[in-house]
């Protein structure tokens, strides 16, 4: 880029100088310049750039999660996953040549769906998030109305992506109410609602308050001809029915717990199931089995439901491929896991959020405010500001507390998310309870 250009690019973007373009980072973490000679070598600068980043003070406990979690990988997981025939695979869309990836992501279809008690399942979509967007159109197409219901308690980002995909169609998405003591979905509000306008219902198992709420199992009795769209968790349904035992008609989630590494925010895992009946209205693609002309095994697309394959006016869906990889590492890890070893994670993860919820009540460091069962991520009204509670971590190299307002549409303040998985340690949840401890508003 030419210096001259750079005026007419700042003038295009509304900006008075370059450092506009990082307006995002906050003033105090930033730096103006880096002392580096002039003129070093390839070698010197990484030995600079290196001493500089040894600088950076990072959290060795981890308390964080709503919606990427720490937890155990078994080897043969990244061992699968790393074999140069699944790393490099294009998509198979010629079938001859790519068995191998085609029977892996058949057998990902059959897991999931045996998991979920669900019918079908396509062979992924980018994540939890865009999985549930897509849910959302889908519950359009298959049933009538207008109208979207989701709690008023919500991911936020789950939101927004429902929001952008129903734009554009003539829908409204309207919200039913979470008890505030029971931090449940309130039936009676939700059943005065539902009316032949309204097409779907979202509601989580996990909620966005990190509580496993069983009054998802009753919305069947009340939803009519609404299409049940429920976000649930993976790792929970070791411990919980799974979505096909309570009506579900389209079950989606984030599938990161499932052997993907955190690797910085990304890729992840959008898992996406529903009842038979909609197969021709869903999203992504199927993989099916099938013979071949000698009579053996073969397995084929046999779905493509994208605009690049069929008429745009016909297609389901603009998702223009799938985590194909990820998937092969949630089917490594759910084979290697076993239903005895994911019952043996959800106990764990279950028994470490009571543990959690112990230590800091014992201590006077926050309340759990309902009257319910949370799963891997605990929400608290803390004892101390917002900027006290990060000073004390921070101090005591511990991540967490992040404020609920930040991550769901519940605007109340001092509420925060501590999380754990099946690793979190006696001793972290102990060092946690000590910097913590007695602390006051």
């Amino acid at each position: 880029m030419h210096s001259k250009d750079v005026p007419e690019m700042l003038n295009f973007l509304s900006l008075k100088d370059i450092g506009d373009l990082f307006s995002d980072i906050p003033p105090d973490v930033r730096v103006d310049g880096i002392n580096i000679p002039a003129g070093i070598s390839e070698e010197k600068l990484l030995d600079e750039a290196s001493a500089i980043a040894s600088l950076n003070r990072l959290p060795s406990i981890s308390f964080l999660g709503k919606g990427a979690y720490r937890r155990f990988i078994p080897s043969v997981v990244d061992h699968v996953s790393s074999i140069p025939q699944f790393q490099t695979a294009y998509t198979p869309y010629q079938a001859e040549i790519s068995q191998g990836m085609l029977q892996a992501l058949f057998e990902y279809q059959s897991v999931i769906s045996d998991l979920t008690g669900m019918d079908m399942t396509n062979s992924s979509m980018y994540d939890g998030p865009t999985a549930a967007g897509e849910a959302a159109r889908m519950a359009y197409r298959c049933s009538e109305g207008d109208t979207f219901l989701v709690p008023d308690i919500i991911d936020r980002n789950v939101l927004s992506v429902i929001q952008n995909y129903l734009h554009g169609l003539p829908v409204k998405i309207t919200s039913y109410m979470v008890d505030r003591k029971t931090g449940k979905i309130d039936l009676a509000d939700l059943a005065s609602k539902v009316d032949r306008n309204v097409f779907g219902i979202f509601a989580g198992i996990p909620n966005a308050l990190g509580i496993l709420d069983d009054n998802v199992f009753r919305i069947q009795e009340i939803k009519g001809n609404a299409m049940l769209v429920t976000y649930y968790d993976p790792i929970s349904l070791g411990a919980v029915k799974p979505p096909g035992e309570y009506g579900t008609d389209i079950a989606v989630a984030e599938g990161q717990q499932l052997g993907i590494h955190l690797a910085m925010g990304g890729p992840y895992l959008g898992l996406f199931s529903f009842r038979k009946e909609y197969v021709r209205k869903s999203p992504g693609r199927l993989i099916g089995k099938t013979t071949d002309s000698d009579g053996n095994p073969a397995y084929v697309m046999t779905l493509q439901t994208r605009e690049q394959h069929i008429r745009r006016d016909r297609a389901m869906s603009n998702i223009c491929t799938n985590q194909a990889l990820m998937a092969i590492s949630a089917l490594s890890y759910l084979s290697a896991m076993g239903s005895k070893g994911l019952r043996s994670v959800s106990a764990a993860t279950l028994k470490n959020s009571r543990k959690l919820i112990d230590a800091l009540e014992k201590t006077g460091a926050g309340k759990y405010p309902f009257n319910a069962i949370p799963f891997s991520d605990v929400l608290f009204k803390m004892h101390l500001s917002s900027s006290d509670l990060a000073a004390r971590l921070g101090e005591s190299g511990i991540s967490g507390g992040i404020p609920a307002r930040d991550l769901i549409t519940f605007p109340e303040e001092g509420y925060h998310f501590f999380s754990v998985t099946e690793l979190t340690g006696d001793e972290e949840i102990e060092a946690l309870a000590h910097a913590l401890g007695g602390a006051t508003r």
